[in-house]
Protein backbone atom coordinates (compact mmCIF):
# COMPACT_ATOMS: atom_id res chain seq x y z
CA UNK A 1 0.00 0.00 0.00
CA UNK A 2 2.86 2.34 0.92
CA UNK A 3 4.54 1.63 -2.43
CA UNK A 4 1.36 2.65 -4.26
CA UNK A 5 1.23 5.88 -2.28
CA UNK A 6 4.87 6.63 -3.06
CA UNK A 7 4.38 6.00 -6.79
CA UNK A 8 1.24 8.14 -6.75
CA UNK A 9 3.19 11.00 -5.16
CA UNK A 10 5.98 10.62 -7.71
CA UNK A 11 3.45 10.66 -10.54
CA UNK A 12 1.80 13.80 -9.12
CA UNK A 13 5.17 15.53 -8.85
CA UNK A 14 5.94 14.69 -12.48
CA UNK A 15 2.57 16.06 -13.59
CA UNK A 16 2.99 19.26 -11.57
CA UNK A 17 6.53 19.77 -12.91
CA UNK A 18 5.36 19.22 -16.49
CA UNK A 19 2.52 21.68 -16.10
CA UNK A 20 4.83 24.29 -14.60
CA UNK A 21 7.19 23.94 -17.55
CA UNK A 22 4.32 24.47 -19.97
CA UNK A 23 3.01 27.48 -18.07
CA UNK A 24 6.49 29.03 -17.86
CA UNK A 25 7.27 28.41 -21.54
CA UNK A 26 7.48 31.51 -23.72
CA UNK A 27 4.24 32.39 -25.47
CA UNK A 28 5.77 31.62 -28.85
CA UNK A 29 6.59 28.07 -27.73
CA UNK A 30 3.06 27.50 -26.43
CA UNK A 31 1.62 28.76 -29.71
CA UNK A 32 4.03 26.91 -31.99
CA UNK A 33 2.23 24.41 -34.19
CA UNK A 34 -1.05 26.33 -34.23
CA UNK A 35 -2.40 27.34 -37.60
CA UNK A 36 -4.17 30.62 -38.24
CA UNK A 37 -6.00 31.88 -41.31
CA UNK A 38 -5.37 35.48 -42.28
CA UNK A 39 -7.33 37.41 -44.91
CA UNK A 40 -6.73 40.97 -46.09
CA UNK A 41 -6.53 42.64 -49.53
CA UNK A 42 -3.49 42.88 -51.71
CA UNK A 43 -1.64 46.14 -51.20
CA UNK A 44 -1.92 48.18 -54.39
CA UNK A 45 1.85 48.63 -54.66
CA UNK A 46 3.02 45.26 -53.38
CA UNK A 47 4.49 44.09 -56.66
CA UNK A 48 7.20 42.03 -54.92
CA UNK A 49 5.04 40.01 -52.51
CA UNK A 50 6.47 41.58 -49.36
CA UNK A 51 3.49 40.69 -47.17
CA UNK A 52 3.87 37.07 -48.27
CA UNK A 53 7.59 37.04 -47.45
CA UNK A 54 7.06 38.73 -44.08
CA UNK A 55 4.36 36.18 -43.27
CA UNK A 56 6.74 33.31 -44.00
CA UNK A 57 9.36 34.98 -41.82
CA UNK A 58 6.78 35.10 -39.03
CA UNK A 59 6.20 31.36 -39.44
CA UNK A 60 9.92 30.63 -39.13
CA UNK A 61 10.32 32.79 -36.04
CA UNK A 62 7.24 31.61 -34.13
CA UNK A 63 6.38 28.15 -35.43
CA UNK A 64 2.82 29.39 -36.01
CA UNK A 65 1.52 28.31 -39.41
CA UNK A 66 -0.32 30.88 -41.51
CA UNK A 67 -2.73 30.44 -44.37
CA UNK A 68 -2.57 33.85 -46.04
CA UNK A 69 -5.49 34.82 -48.28
CA UNK A 70 -5.09 37.96 -50.39
CA UNK A 71 -7.22 39.17 -53.28
CA UNK A 72 -8.70 42.39 -54.64
CA UNK A 73 -10.40 44.55 -52.02
CA UNK A 74 -14.00 43.95 -53.06
CA UNK A 75 -13.59 40.16 -53.32
CA UNK A 76 -11.88 40.06 -49.92
CA UNK A 77 -14.59 42.23 -48.38
CA UNK A 78 -17.37 40.00 -49.70
CA UNK A 79 -15.77 36.93 -48.09
CA UNK A 80 -15.24 38.64 -44.74
CA UNK A 81 -18.71 40.17 -44.47
CA UNK A 82 -20.37 36.87 -45.38
CA UNK A 83 -18.31 34.92 -42.85
CA UNK A 84 -18.87 37.44 -40.04
CA UNK A 85 -22.61 37.64 -40.71
CA UNK A 86 -22.85 33.84 -40.58
CA UNK A 87 -20.95 33.67 -37.29
CA UNK A 88 -18.29 31.49 -38.87
CA UNK A 89 -14.79 30.87 -37.52
CA UNK A 90 -12.88 30.45 -40.78
CA UNK A 91 -10.64 33.48 -40.15
CA UNK A 92 -8.38 34.41 -37.24
CA UNK A 93 -7.13 37.74 -38.59
CA UNK A 94 -9.27 39.82 -40.90
CA UNK A 95 -9.27 43.07 -42.83
CA UNK A 96 -11.06 45.83 -40.89
CA UNK A 97 -11.80 48.70 -43.23
CA UNK A 98 -12.30 52.25 -41.98
CA UNK A 99 -15.80 52.26 -43.46
CA UNK A 100 -16.86 49.23 -41.39
CA UNK A 101 -16.32 50.67 -37.91
CA UNK A 102 -19.95 51.50 -37.11
CA UNK A 103 -21.29 48.29 -38.65
CA UNK A 104 -18.82 45.96 -36.91
CA UNK A 105 -19.30 47.76 -33.59
CA UNK A 106 -23.06 47.28 -33.66
CA UNK A 107 -22.69 43.63 -34.67
CA UNK A 108 -20.11 42.93 -31.95
CA UNK A 109 -17.93 40.94 -34.32
CA UNK A 110 -14.46 41.80 -32.99
CA UNK A 111 -12.41 41.44 -29.81
CA UNK A 112 -10.59 44.45 -28.29
CA UNK A 113 -6.89 44.15 -29.03
CA UNK A 114 -5.99 45.95 -25.80
CA UNK A 115 -6.53 42.59 -24.08
CA UNK A 116 -3.49 41.20 -25.93
CA UNK A 117 -1.11 44.08 -26.64
CA UNK A 118 1.55 45.32 -24.19
CA UNK A 119 0.73 48.49 -22.29
CA UNK A 120 1.42 51.61 -24.36
CA UNK A 121 2.07 49.60 -27.52
CA UNK A 122 -0.34 51.63 -29.67
CA UNK A 123 0.86 55.07 -28.54
CA UNK A 124 3.26 55.61 -31.42
CA UNK A 125 0.77 55.05 -34.24
CA UNK A 126 0.28 58.02 -36.56
CA UNK A 127 -2.41 60.48 -35.40
CA UNK A 128 -5.88 59.40 -36.38
CA UNK A 129 -5.08 55.82 -37.32
CA UNK A 130 -5.67 54.36 -33.87
CA UNK A 131 -8.71 56.56 -33.19
CA UNK A 132 -10.27 55.53 -36.51
CA UNK A 133 -10.44 51.93 -35.32
CA UNK A 134 -11.23 52.62 -31.67
CA UNK A 135 -14.62 52.39 -30.01
CA UNK A 136 -14.53 54.26 -26.74
CA UNK A 137 -11.18 53.45 -25.15
CA UNK A 138 -10.82 50.08 -26.85
CA UNK A 139 -8.77 49.48 -30.01
CA UNK A 140 -10.30 46.95 -32.39
CA UNK A 141 -7.88 47.19 -35.32
CA UNK A 142 -4.21 47.95 -35.95
CA UNK A 143 -3.63 49.64 -39.32
CA UNK A 144 -1.64 47.68 -41.88
CA UNK A 145 -2.22 50.12 -44.75
CA UNK A 146 -2.03 53.86 -44.05
CA UNK A 147 -3.93 54.64 -47.21
CA UNK A 148 -4.11 58.41 -47.59
CA UNK A 149 -4.43 59.96 -51.03
CA UNK A 150 -2.16 62.73 -52.34
CA UNK A 151 -2.19 65.08 -55.31
CA UNK A 152 0.65 64.14 -57.68
CA UNK A 153 1.62 65.49 -61.07
CA UNK A 154 4.11 65.02 -63.90
CA UNK A 155 6.57 67.87 -63.37
CA UNK A 156 8.39 67.26 -66.66
CA UNK A 157 5.17 67.69 -68.61
CA UNK A 158 4.50 71.00 -66.88
CA UNK A 159 8.07 72.16 -67.43
CA UNK A 160 7.88 71.24 -71.12
CA UNK A 161 4.67 73.28 -71.43
CA UNK A 162 6.13 76.27 -69.58
CA UNK A 163 3.80 75.85 -66.60
CA UNK A 164 5.57 76.97 -63.43
CA UNK A 165 3.42 75.25 -60.78
CA UNK A 166 0.72 72.58 -60.64
CA UNK A 167 -2.93 73.67 -60.34
CA UNK A 168 -4.43 74.57 -56.99
CA UNK A 169 -8.04 74.75 -58.13
CA UNK A 170 -10.22 72.70 -60.46
CA UNK A 171 -10.47 75.62 -62.86
CA UNK A 172 -6.68 75.66 -63.09
CA UNK A 173 -6.70 71.89 -63.57
CA UNK A 174 -8.93 72.30 -66.63
CA UNK A 175 -6.83 75.14 -68.03
CA UNK A 176 -3.50 73.35 -67.58
CA UNK A 177 -4.87 70.07 -68.92
CA UNK A 178 -6.02 71.77 -72.11
CA UNK A 179 -2.61 73.39 -72.60
CA UNK A 180 -0.86 70.04 -72.19
CA UNK A 181 -3.32 68.27 -74.47
CA UNK A 182 -3.19 70.99 -77.17
CA UNK A 183 0.59 70.80 -77.24
CA UNK A 184 0.54 67.01 -77.49
CA UNK A 185 2.44 66.65 -74.21
CA UNK A 186 -0.30 64.70 -72.44
CA UNK A 187 -3.07 62.61 -73.93
CA UNK A 188 -5.45 63.63 -71.14
CA UNK A 189 -5.29 65.72 -68.01
CA UNK A 190 -6.46 62.95 -65.72
CA UNK A 191 -7.66 59.37 -65.73
CA UNK A 192 -10.36 59.00 -63.09
CA UNK A 193 -11.50 55.71 -61.55
CA UNK A 194 -15.23 55.45 -62.07
CA UNK A 195 -15.86 51.70 -62.17
CA UNK A 196 -17.89 50.17 -59.38
CA UNK A 197 -15.80 49.23 -56.38
CA UNK A 198 -13.71 52.40 -56.59
CA UNK A 199 -15.94 55.25 -57.74
CA UNK A 200 -16.99 56.08 -54.17
CA UNK A 201 -13.32 56.83 -53.42
CA UNK A 202 -13.24 59.16 -56.42
CA UNK A 203 -16.48 61.10 -56.03
CA UNK A 204 -16.30 61.61 -52.25
CA UNK A 205 -13.14 63.78 -52.23
CA UNK A 206 -14.57 65.86 -55.08
CA UNK A 207 -17.58 66.52 -52.86
CA UNK A 208 -15.42 67.43 -49.86
CA UNK A 209 -13.14 69.68 -51.92
CA UNK A 210 -16.12 71.62 -53.25
CA UNK A 211 -17.16 72.22 -49.64
CA UNK A 212 -20.00 69.70 -49.77
CA UNK A 213 -21.56 67.92 -46.80
CA UNK A 214 -23.15 64.48 -47.08
CA UNK A 215 -24.70 64.07 -43.61
CA UNK A 216 -25.18 66.57 -40.79
CA UNK A 217 -23.93 66.13 -37.22
CA UNK A 218 -27.03 64.10 -36.34
CA UNK A 219 -26.48 61.70 -39.22
CA UNK A 220 -29.30 63.10 -41.32
CA UNK A 221 -28.72 63.27 -45.08
CA UNK A 222 -28.16 66.72 -46.55
CA UNK A 223 -26.37 65.73 -49.76
CA UNK A 224 -29.35 66.51 -52.01
CA UNK A 225 -29.94 69.94 -50.47
CA UNK A 226 -26.32 71.09 -50.28
CA UNK A 227 -25.63 72.73 -53.68
CA UNK A 228 -21.89 72.06 -53.36
CA UNK A 229 -22.49 68.30 -53.68
CA UNK A 230 -24.29 68.63 -57.02
CA UNK A 231 -21.63 71.12 -58.13
CA UNK A 232 -18.88 68.61 -57.43
CA UNK A 233 -20.56 65.88 -59.46
CA UNK A 234 -21.29 68.35 -62.23
CA UNK A 235 -17.57 69.10 -62.43
CA UNK A 236 -16.84 65.38 -62.88
CA UNK A 237 -19.49 65.18 -65.61
CA UNK A 238 -18.16 68.23 -67.43
CA UNK A 239 -14.50 67.16 -67.16
CA UNK A 240 -15.46 63.88 -68.81
CA UNK A 241 -18.06 64.97 -71.35
CA UNK A 242 -17.66 68.71 -72.01
CA UNK A 243 -14.12 69.83 -71.27
CA UNK A 244 -12.93 66.33 -72.16
CA UNK A 245 -9.82 66.54 -69.99
CA UNK A 246 -10.70 63.18 -68.39
CA UNK A 247 -9.81 59.99 -70.23
CA UNK A 248 -13.19 58.84 -71.67
CA UNK A 249 -12.44 55.26 -70.64
CA UNK A 250 -12.41 56.38 -66.99
CA UNK A 251 -15.99 55.18 -66.62
CA UNK A 252 -14.57 51.62 -66.75
CA UNK A 253 -11.33 52.23 -64.84
CA UNK A 254 -10.47 50.82 -61.44
CA UNK A 255 -8.08 52.69 -59.17
CA UNK A 256 -5.25 50.50 -60.42
CA UNK A 257 -6.17 51.26 -64.05
CA UNK A 258 -5.98 55.01 -63.43
CA UNK A 259 -2.58 54.57 -61.79
CA UNK A 260 -1.28 52.53 -64.71
CA UNK A 261 -2.38 55.23 -67.18
CA UNK A 262 -0.54 57.84 -65.09
CA UNK A 263 2.75 55.93 -64.83
CA UNK A 264 2.54 55.09 -68.53
CA UNK A 265 2.84 58.84 -69.18
CA UNK A 266 -0.59 59.34 -70.75
CA UNK A 267 -1.94 61.72 -68.10
CA UNK A 268 -0.40 64.69 -66.32
CA UNK A 269 -2.25 64.72 -62.99
CA UNK A 270 -3.21 62.18 -60.31
CA UNK A 271 -5.58 64.05 -57.94
CA UNK A 272 -6.01 61.08 -55.59
CA UNK A 273 -2.80 59.08 -55.73
CA UNK A 274 -1.82 56.64 -52.98
CA UNK A 275 1.73 56.82 -51.57
CA UNK A 276 3.14 53.78 -53.34
CA UNK A 277 2.57 55.35 -56.76
CA UNK A 278 5.78 57.31 -56.29
CA UNK A 279 7.81 54.12 -55.95
CA UNK A 280 6.08 52.59 -58.96
CA UNK A 281 6.57 55.75 -61.04
CA UNK A 282 10.31 55.50 -60.45
CA UNK A 283 10.54 51.79 -61.20
CA UNK A 284 12.11 51.46 -64.66
CA UNK A 285 10.55 48.02 -65.14
CA UNK A 286 6.96 49.28 -65.04
CA UNK A 287 7.09 53.05 -65.55
CA UNK A 288 7.56 55.46 -68.44
CA UNK A 289 7.83 58.48 -66.14
CA UNK A 290 10.90 57.70 -64.03
CA UNK A 291 12.10 60.87 -62.32
CA UNK A 292 9.19 62.93 -63.65
CA UNK A 293 6.52 62.69 -60.95
CA UNK A 294 6.30 65.17 -58.07
CA UNK A 295 3.98 65.70 -55.10
CA UNK A 296 2.19 69.04 -54.67
CA UNK A 297 2.18 70.96 -51.41
CA UNK A 298 -1.62 71.25 -51.56
CA UNK A 299 -4.67 69.26 -52.59
CA UNK A 300 -6.92 70.17 -55.50
CA UNK A 301 -10.14 71.98 -54.61
CA UNK A 302 -12.72 74.45 -55.84
CA UNK A 303 -10.83 77.14 -53.94
CA UNK A 304 -7.70 76.93 -51.74
CA UNK A 305 -9.60 77.12 -48.44
CA UNK A 306 -11.59 73.98 -49.32
CA UNK A 307 -8.70 71.53 -49.59
CA UNK A 308 -9.54 67.89 -48.90
CA UNK A 309 -8.23 64.43 -49.63
CA UNK A 310 -9.28 60.90 -48.74
CA UNK A 311 -8.13 59.06 -45.62
CA UNK A 312 -8.71 55.34 -46.12
CA UNK A 313 -6.66 53.37 -43.58
CA UNK A 314 -7.17 49.63 -43.33
CA UNK A 315 -6.57 47.57 -40.21
CA UNK A 316 -6.10 44.00 -39.04
CA UNK A 317 -8.51 42.65 -36.41
CA UNK A 318 -9.41 39.47 -34.60
CA UNK A 319 -12.97 38.09 -34.87
CA UNK A 320 -14.66 36.96 -31.66
CA UNK A 321 -15.14 33.59 -33.35
CA UNK A 322 -11.40 32.98 -33.82
CA UNK A 323 -10.15 29.87 -32.06
CA UNK A 324 -6.54 31.09 -31.99
CA UNK A 325 -6.71 34.65 -30.69
CA UNK A 326 -3.27 34.77 -29.04
CA UNK A 327 -1.58 33.46 -32.17
CA UNK A 328 -3.61 35.91 -34.22
CA UNK A 329 -2.38 38.82 -32.09
CA UNK A 330 1.23 37.66 -32.46
CA UNK A 331 0.79 37.87 -36.24
CA UNK A 332 -0.72 41.36 -36.08
CA UNK A 333 2.00 42.52 -33.71
CA UNK A 334 4.72 41.23 -36.04
CA UNK A 335 3.29 42.46 -39.36
CA UNK A 336 2.52 45.96 -38.05
CA UNK A 337 5.75 46.34 -36.07
CA UNK A 338 8.03 49.32 -36.72
CA UNK A 339 10.69 47.01 -38.15
CA UNK A 340 8.36 45.41 -40.71
CA UNK A 341 6.66 48.75 -41.40
CA UNK A 342 10.01 50.34 -42.24
CA UNK A 343 10.96 47.36 -44.38
CA UNK A 344 7.80 47.78 -46.44
CA UNK A 345 8.43 51.50 -46.73
CA UNK A 346 11.96 50.95 -48.01
CA UNK A 347 10.83 48.21 -50.42
CA UNK A 348 7.51 49.35 -51.88
CA UNK A 349 7.13 52.93 -50.67
CA UNK A 350 4.12 52.32 -48.44
CA UNK A 351 3.33 55.14 -46.02
CA UNK A 352 4.45 54.35 -42.43
CA UNK A 353 2.05 53.49 -39.66
CA UNK A 354 4.35 54.77 -36.92
CA UNK A 355 5.03 58.47 -36.33
CA UNK A 356 8.73 58.12 -35.62
CA UNK A 357 9.37 56.59 -39.06
CA UNK A 358 8.59 59.94 -40.70
CA UNK A 359 11.90 61.18 -39.33
CA UNK A 360 13.81 57.96 -39.97
CA UNK A 361 16.99 58.97 -41.79
CA UNK A 362 16.92 56.01 -44.18
CA UNK A 363 13.31 56.60 -45.21
CA UNK A 364 13.66 60.38 -45.53
CA UNK A 365 16.78 59.96 -47.67
CA UNK A 366 14.86 57.64 -49.99
CA UNK A 367 11.56 59.55 -49.97
CA UNK A 368 12.20 63.29 -49.52
CA UNK A 369 8.74 64.03 -50.95
CA UNK A 370 7.20 62.79 -47.70
CA UNK A 371 7.59 66.42 -46.62
CA UNK A 372 4.86 67.27 -49.16
CA UNK A 373 2.78 64.34 -47.93
CA UNK A 374 2.82 65.93 -44.50
CA UNK A 375 1.44 69.19 -45.87
CA UNK A 376 -1.52 67.40 -47.48
CA UNK A 377 -2.18 65.02 -44.57
CA UNK A 378 -3.90 67.71 -42.51
CA UNK A 379 -6.76 67.82 -45.05
CA UNK A 380 -7.53 64.08 -44.97
CA UNK A 381 -11.13 62.99 -44.40
CA UNK A 382 -12.83 59.60 -44.45
CA UNK A 383 -16.18 58.24 -45.56
CA UNK A 384 -19.19 58.95 -43.34
CA UNK A 385 -19.52 56.56 -40.39
CA UNK A 386 -22.68 54.60 -41.16
CA UNK A 387 -23.79 51.19 -39.93
CA UNK A 388 -25.17 50.60 -43.44
CA UNK A 389 -22.05 51.84 -45.22
CA UNK A 390 -22.18 49.15 -47.93
CA UNK A 391 -25.66 50.26 -48.99
CA UNK A 392 -24.53 53.88 -48.99
CA UNK A 393 -21.45 53.27 -51.14
CA UNK A 394 -23.32 50.98 -53.53
CA UNK A 395 -26.08 53.52 -54.18
CA UNK A 396 -23.68 56.47 -54.27
CA UNK A 397 -21.77 54.71 -57.05
CA UNK A 398 -24.90 53.81 -59.00
CA UNK A 399 -26.30 57.33 -58.97
CA UNK A 400 -22.92 58.96 -59.70
CA UNK A 401 -22.44 56.67 -62.68
CA UNK A 402 -25.88 57.63 -63.95
CA UNK A 403 -24.82 61.28 -63.82
CA UNK A 404 -21.46 60.60 -65.49
CA UNK A 405 -23.25 58.73 -68.28
CA UNK A 406 -25.59 61.74 -68.58
CA UNK A 407 -28.64 59.59 -67.90
CA UNK A 408 -29.59 61.98 -65.05
CA UNK A 409 -28.56 65.44 -63.96
CA UNK A 410 -26.44 65.51 -60.79
CA UNK A 411 -29.40 66.88 -58.84
CA UNK A 412 -31.71 64.15 -60.16
CA UNK A 413 -29.12 61.55 -59.21
CA UNK A 414 -28.84 62.96 -55.68
CA UNK A 415 -32.62 63.11 -55.24
CA UNK A 416 -32.83 59.48 -56.36
CA UNK A 417 -29.97 58.61 -54.01
CA UNK A 418 -32.06 59.86 -51.09
CA UNK A 419 -34.90 57.57 -52.21
CA UNK A 420 -32.45 54.67 -52.57
CA UNK A 421 -31.36 54.87 -48.93
CA UNK A 422 -34.69 55.78 -47.27
CA UNK A 423 -35.03 52.29 -45.84
CA UNK A 424 -31.83 52.78 -43.83
CA UNK A 425 -32.77 56.13 -42.30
Amino acid sequence: MKKHVVWLLVWLLVVVFSLSMVLEAPAEEKLAGQKITVIFPKHEMDTVGIFESQTREFEELTGIKVELIQAEWDKTADKIIAEMAAGGSAYDVIEFDNSWVAKFDKAGWLVPLDDYMPSGWKDGLTPGTASTFSIGSKLYGVPWNNDIRFFMYNKKMLDDAGISAPPKTYDELVDQSKILMDKGIAKYGIADFCAKGGLFNSVTPYIYSFGGTLFDEDGKPVFNTDPAVAEAIQFMVDALNVEKITDPASITYSQEDAMNIFVAGNTAFMPQGWPGIMAMANNEKVSNVVGQVAVAEWTLSKSPELQATMCLPEALSIPKTSKHKEAAWKYIEFITSKEKDKERGMTIGSLPLWTELYTDKDLIAKYPYWAQFGKQLVYAKGHPKLEWIEEWLYNLENETQAALNQEKTPQEALDDLLKDIEGNL
